[in-house]
């Protein structure tokens, strides 16, 4: 059921506050449910290692959860299971975020938990040859993955050598192999901090309990010699078309991506391209390149358009999956469509049709506290105000056919892409 505007979280209900190791607090009270969500970011991911310890932030990450030295792996499994909560660790470009789970009742111990990864992590040898194999036969597998080597092929061509966000987060089966536990332990002290990272906690739960319970319990988490850097090159502008294809053995499937430097977060054109990328190709089946590439022309197995936005410019990338003897028409297809809504107004009905589907999807992915605390984070680390909810439906339907032309060709270049396909060798097709 849609939630009334007042009831929507925003100034006049978020709650903020300030612990002493340098994170911003933002409290959203919900007495609806009996459980309370925690997502929190801290400051430097992947973009903070060099060259040598590729996937060391996601390796750190994944470690944090497996002991500490109070718990061990096993125990910190049974304590939360015990209650039907949850802990855990993950890492961005940018971030560390942890994140919980629980009834109202059990937050503080949850939260005691979570801290306790924090301020005394263990990485213990046994759980951290575990997680060396767990991330070994994940990039294994990726090497067999059409979609994933496309992926990996697309990233290095859109950006250039040392940008961070060229490599894959996971790393390379050579710096992975190579981690030892202090390289580990000297990575969170060093390269990640507290300092200006965000909480959100979304529950039942008074705002200022929650706060102060969070002070208790990581306010004395600080890496004061811990400087992460956040800024991002642009990737340069594309001067002409790059081709690139992968061959991987033993598949009959071909996945392509096509795509085009993007945007970052802050960019006032966000909400424009989102508009114009949901009607190309992310409403309903797939926008206009579903409706075109795969029911109309049956080319596609999927097909969609999506685009990224961090702190730096992600990318605008069509993607498919594709038989190879189709690949020829299903190219021609994508850039036709890319031309046509380069080359002429989206259709009203096309427009509104895409407006009230993202202004009626909102309600439906903040129906649970996890949902809220998502949504609330996302603002809290782009800075888009706490009025941002308030304010969407009102910015989606200010977005015009104008807006979509030009975003369109401002980003999208029929002439000047990158496309890389992963798949079978030609005489396998």
């Amino acid at each position: 059921m849609k939630q009334p505007h007042s009831s929507l979280p925003g100034p006049h209900n978020i709650i903020t506050g300030h612990l002493s190791n340098g994170l911003t607090v933002w409290v959203y009270e919900n007495f609806d449910t009996e459980t309370v969500a925690l997502e929190g970011y801290a400051v430097g991911g992947t973009i903070n290692e060099s060259a040598e310890q590729a996937g060391l932030a996601s390796f750190v990450a994944a470690m944090l959860r497996r002991g500490t030295q109070k718990h061990s792996f096993d125990r910190l499994n049974e304590i939360v299971e015990s209650v039907g909560a949850s802990f855990g660790f993950d890492s961005g470009r940018h971030t560390l975020a942890f994140d919980s789970y629980s009834l109202a009742e059990d937050f503080e111990m949850t939260l005691a938990l979570l801290a306790e990864s924090l301020l005394y992590p263990d990485f213990p040898a046994e759980e951290l040859e575990k997680t060396r194999s767990h991330i070994l036969t994940r990039i294994e597998e990726q090497k067999h993955s059409t979609r994933a080597r496309a992926s990996q092929a697309f990233r290095q061509h859109i950006y250039p050598l040392g940008h961070p966000y060229r490599s894959s987060m996971l790393g390379e089966e050579g710096s992975v192999r190579q981690f030892k536990r202090d390289d580990l332990a000297h990575f969170f002290t060093e390269k990640i901090s507290p300092q200006n990272g965000i909480v959100v906690v979304v529950g039942a739960i008074q705002a200022g309990k929650a706060i102060s319970l969070l002070e208790k319990a990581v306010g004395a988490w600080q890496h004061p010699q811990a400087h992460p850097d956040l800024s991002t090159p642009p990737p340069p502008l594309l001067m002409n078309k790059i081709e690139r294809n992968v061959t991987v053995h033993g598949k009959s499937q071909s996945d392509l991506i096509m795509g085009w430097p993007g945007i970052a977060r802050s960019n006032p054109d966000y909400l424009p391209m989102l508009v114009c990328n949901s009607i190309l190709g992310s409403f309903g089946l797939g926008g206009r390149l579903g409706s075109r590439v795969r029911e109309e022309l049956g080319l596609a197995y999927y097909i969609y358009s999506s685009f990224s936005a961090n702190k730096g410019a992600g990318t605008w990338r069509a993607v498919a999956g594709v038989n190879r003897d189709n690949m020829p028409l299903a190219i021609e297809t994508i850039l036709t469509e890319a031309a046509r809504i380069v080359g002429e107004p989206v259709s009203d009905e096309e427009l509104q049709d895409v407006q009230s589907n993202l202004i009626g999807s909102l309600p439906l992915q903040m129906e649970t506290n996890s949902g809220i605390a998502g949504r609330l984070i996302n603002m809290a680390w782009y800075d888009l105000g706490q009025d941002y909810l308030l304010n969407y439906a009102k910015n989606i339907r200010a977005v015009g056919k104008e807006d979509i032309l030009r975003v369109a060709q401002t980003y999208l270049d029929p002439e000047c892409y990158v496309l890389a396909v992963a798949g079978p060798p030609p005489e396998a097709s």
